[in-house]
């Protein structure tokens, strides 16, 4: 598919999208919340890159619902120094831009540089992903499970097309592969046990953490990336 096709059904997806979503009032901020939009950052290079990789997140943090956009945001996340990234975005968006640069570069993290004084290098293979939350607004640091479920739901058909418009070949699932798991890869196979990693016709799917909450989970930084790492490239 040419790059201006993509776009075009990018964009008339999106438009559909935010048309069939109901936004709730924000008693608290006095307006409607936002529709966000997400998807692929940058068609060309996404289409160039050796393996097309989306990262599944629950929803946008931002308190002030100011967020129109994810795209641009993740591609510097949202920072004036080209050298470091914005610490509000760095808790979630640090491991997965190491892991995605790792997979690029067959890194694993510790030959990985800091990011932190070298976010132009590290940062660079950014614009080839793409990234979808599930729920279409934004919410606060700590999500609430049973919107994001509901938000499911009722619009999956749309975020089901979403993803067929993306067509990755690896979906990395960070704590929202349940919302998908029953009606839309029933028939996946399972090629590693733990942290789960399964087949889906030509496809990778990997089951793991949202990486703001590795502390909870047990793990590091230095596990979660090379283990997405390590799956991707393997299977490649």
């Amino acid at each position: 598919m040419g790059k201006e096709i993509l776009k075009k059904q990018i964009e008339e997806q999106l438009d559909r999208f935010e048309k069939a979503v109901e936004l709730p009032f924000n008693a608290e901020l006095g307006e409607q919340m936002q529709y966000v939009r997400d998807g692929i950052l940058n068609v060309e290079a996404y289409l160039s890159a050796p393996v097309k990789i989306l990262y599944i997140l629950k929803e946008a943090n931002s308190t002030d619902n100011s967020l129109e956009d994810m795209r641009d945001n993740l591609i510097e996340l949202n920072s004036d120094d080209p050298n470091r990234i914005n610490a509000l975005w760095g808790n979630t968006w640090r491991p997965i831009a190491y892991a995605t640069y790792g997979i690029f570069e067959k890194k694993n993290w510790q030959d990985i540089p800091d990011i932190n004084g070298n976010a132009t290098e590290i940062l660079k293979y950014m614009p080839n992903i793409a990234q979808i939350n599930v729920k279409k607004y934004a919410g606060g640091a700590t999500a609430n499970e049973k919107e994001i479920k509901n938000f499911y739901k009722k619009y999956h058909d749309l975020l089901h097309e979403q993803i067929e418009i993306i067509n990755p070949d690896v979906l990395v699932f960070c704590s929202t592969f349940g919302f998908f798991d029953s009606d839309y890869f029933a028939a996946k196979k399972k090629i590693q046990e733990w942290i789960p990693v399964y087949q889906f016709k030509d496809k990778l799917l990997i089951d793991t953490y949202h990486p703001n909450g590795l502390r909870g989970a047990g793990m590091t930084e230095q596990e979660y990336c090379d283990y997405i790492i390590n799956a991707v490239n393997n299977w490649k």
